[in-house]
């Protein structure tokens, strides 16, 4: 029987992404509800915190910042009214005071005690500036006015960025102040002390829109600020999705100093709502490793009930091919078996006149011995019994056909009867061109078998093969092997020109042929698998592109007694 040809999966490919798309849509859709359900909410909670959590440290910032200015100021407050005018007129008394503060804090850069005239009454710290006349500066005068006073950052004499913390006192009627310059650096450190992420950062803007701490990422101290300077407001305002200076931002800011500066915390979009991307970047890759098993779970079962399918359709039109075949080789050998018994009664008697002529010949033998047609008549009686009992072997062989009648079958030396039939053939195969290989397995053990019926398979086998090379040349190699199961396989492998695929599951049915007309009956495979199936083997082919044509005959190994009687049987 022919090997299967490759299942049709592309006839059910329409099939096939119809019940995908159905398995992969409502597989998936549970899971797109819940990302969108769950997502949604989670993207709403995520972001209240995000924007809580940021409004609170910015808050928390402002308090610290808003604590320092008003600790300072504390600490003026203090030293006025603990020494008197005249401990702070006194330079060594005022530097050792300034000691003292900056053991305090670190950020008191000098101290100094001004009189009403704007002019420096003692001073101590770094800086010459015993002779510089404040009495035009803004700050002194909003000291004088309102008791105190932080000022923004300016350059001053000193033509250096800083700012002063001070406080009016009075003393024996007379107005003083008493000033200190504050460390720009370390003001701008308690400034970006903030903690926001891996790109957060923070600074101050005064009212004309100047910085008055160095940003980290990009602006110089004392230059405009490219943030537009709102109206004052109570809390904290925050701006997201804020395009500054090449990046995305969440922009955070509140008032310090009672209007006067601007806290301004600036956070990456991407770092303030990282937990929230890490939660989608999951989610996706949840999804899409989900998807994936979802489809390759998918293709495996569409592929396995395609491969199902197609083999269960293949199976039904084998079948009712074999139901065909059955039907035909009925009327194949009710015809043959007609035919037969009608040819073998003329053919008996044919014979049996043959047989009295003969006898009558002999008789008058001393007759014909003078006539010069003995001879003649001698030839055309011998032909007369020669081909009537050729005759008589075709409808033997056609009854045995029609009845799949049983040979003698015993055990068959394969590999000697191979030998002989390549002896035979060996004549015709060079009249082809083709070339004979013998490969076969030394003790290979008997098969169940009648030789002719074997030997008939071969010649039918390796005929067809000529026939197929006859105008290719090639080689026709014959192989013997050991199967499993106690088997022997047979295969005879031709490098000729190969059959179409689509003829494969045809080349036994009976009276289909791909030889030209009239030169085959399309009986012969047939035949040869009904004798091979007969004797509880079976019979396959193979045909591939640059491969030949490779049939293989699988014989059981004989299991019965040794034989009693004569014939080609295994050696002992």
């Amino acid at each position: 029987m022919a090997e299967p040809a490759p299942l049709p999966i592309k006839d059910y490919r329409a099939l096939a992404r119809k019940i995908a798309v159905a398995i992969i849509s409502m597989a998936s859709m549970p899971y797109v509800l819940l990302y969108m359900v769950f997502y949604s909410s989670y993207n709403e909670s995520i972001h209240g915190q995000v924007i809580g959590a940021l409004i609170n440290v910015v808050e928390s910032h402002k308090r610290t910042i808003d604590d320092f200015l008003a600790e300072r100021l504390a600490d003026l407050r203090s030293v006025s009214s603990l020494l008197s005018l005249a401990a702070l007129s006194d330079p060594g008394q005022l530097a050792r005071t300034l000691g003292s503060l900056r053991q305090v804090n670190e950020a008191f850069v000098d101290l100094g005690l001004i009189a009403q005239n704007g002019r420096h009454v003692a001073y101590a710290g770094p800086y010459g500036l015993g002779q510089a006349d404040y009495s035009g500066s803004p700050w002194f005068n909003r000291v004088m006015a309102s008791g105190s006073h932080v000022s923004d950052v300016f350059l001053g004499v000193r033509h250096v960025p800083h700012f002063i913390v001070a406080v009016k006192v009075v003393y024996q009627g007379r107005d003083y102040i008493l000033r200190a310059t504050i460390d720009t650096a370390r003001f701008t450190s308690l400034v970006e002390a903030v903690r926001l992420g891996s790109t957060g950062e923070a600074f101050l803007v005064n009212r004309e829109g100047l910085y008055q701490t160095q940003p980290r990422t990009g602006g110089q101290l004392l230059s405009p600020s490219d943030l537009p300077m709102p109206e004052f407001f109570e809390g904290v305002r925050v701006l997201e999705e804020v395009q500054r200076r090449e990046r995305t931002v969440v922009l955070a800011k509140t008032w310090l100093k009672g209007g006067e500066w601007l806290l301004v915390c600036q956070q990456d979009t991407a770092d303030a709502f990282a937990s929230l991307r890490d939660v989608r970047r999951n989610a996706v890759l949840v999804g899409v490793a989900g998807g994936l098993v979802v489809i390759a779970v998918t293709a495996f079962f569409i592929v396995r009930l395609m491969r199902r399918k197609a083999s269960s359709d293949l199976e039904k039109d084998m079948l009712n091919e074999r139901i065909i075949e059955s039907g035909k080789l009925a009327s194949l050998g009710e015809l043959a078996e007609g035919v037969a018994h009608e040819i073998n009664n003329p053919l008996a008697i044919m014979l049996e006149e043959a047989g009295w002529v003969e006898d009558l010949m002999e008789e008058d033998r001393d007759i014909l011995e003078r006539s010069h047609h003995r001879q003649e008549y001698e030839r055309s009686l011998q032909q007369i019994r020669s081909q009537g009992r050729r005759c008589k072997e075709i409808t033997t062989k056609l009854l045995g056909f029609a009845r799949r009648a049983q040979g003698p079958e015993g055990p068959t030396d394969l590999n000697e009867l191979l030998g002989e039939v390549a002896q035979v053939m060996a004549k015709p195969a060079a009249y082809a061109q083709v070339s004979l290989r013998l490969d076969l397995e030394p003790d290979l053990p008997p098969v169940a078998g009648s030789p002719s019926e074997l030997q008939q398979v071969v010649m039918n086998l390796m005929n067809n093969a000529l026939d197929a090379m006859e105008h290719t040349g090639g080689e026709l190699s014959l192989a013997t092997r050991r199967g499993g199961k106690r088997q022997v396989a047979l295969t005879v492998h031709n490098n000729g020109p190969e059959i179409p695929p689509e003829l494969l599951p045809r080349l036994f049915v009976p009276f289909f042929t791909t030889k030209p007309k009239g030169k085959g009956t399309g009986l012969g495979l047939a035949i040869c698998q009904g004798i091979i199936t007969k004797m509880g083997g079976a019979i396959t082919v193979q045909s591939s592109p640059g491969q030949g044509v490779t049939f293989t005959v699988t014989l059981p190994v004989y299991d019965g007694p040794p034989p009693g009687g004569a014939g080609r049987t295994a050696k002992a």
